[in-house]
């Protein structure tokens, strides 16, 4: 009996090993970069979800990351509009109402410093603030004012920025 809970749980870690092995994997884009150095993209950051904001972030980020670990130097533009606006405004508590959006505007913070830190661009949209009745002076001051979030996604793209819409 010994023998075969031995043998058994030698075989469970044995599976446990190499599924986390199958897992590590290191997946690549060669394809898709290849003969590139730069790459341009504007990402269109409108949900007030706080679970969606967070991860659309952490995809933002990730996606930075990935790519200059790749040797491609990223040319990233976050537009903030609609719902968005609530959570990128100075304080803590201000424009946004529960525990979960209170936590999420914490973390939203967090992401602008870092994106800031790596060189990425950030705006608002005043049309959004204007709809949503933020006050301007109420923005956090890493992100650009824009008086309309459309048009810079219009001159964006003709300049040959990728827009990532992040519904």
């Amino acid at each position: 009996m010994s023998r075969t809970i031995t043998l058994l749980t030698g075989m469970g870690f044995l599976v446990l090993f190499f599924s986390g092995m199958a897992s590590t994997e290191e997946y690549k884009n060669t394809r898709a970069l290849s003969g590139l150095s730069t790459v341009k993209a504007y990402f269109d950051v409108n949900t007030g979800v706080p679970a969606k904001l967070k991860s659309k972030l952490l995809f933002i980020d990730k996606t930075h990351e990935q790519l200059v670990q790749s040797g491609i130097k990223p040319e990233f533009i976050v537009g903030f509009r609609s719902a968005a606006s609530n959570f990128v405004t100075k304080g803590d508590e201000d424009y946004v109402f529960d525990d979960d959006e209170i936590a999420a505007k914490k973390k939203v913070h967090e992401w602008i410093r870092l994106f800031k830190k790596r060189g990425i661009i950030m705006e608002q949209c005043m049309l959004s603030a204007e709809i949503y009745e933020i006050d301007p002076q109420d923005f956090l001051p890493e992100l650009e004012p824009v008086n309309n979030g459309y048009v810079s996604m219009i001159g964006y793209q003709t300049k040959g920025y990728s827009q990532i819409n992040m519904e």
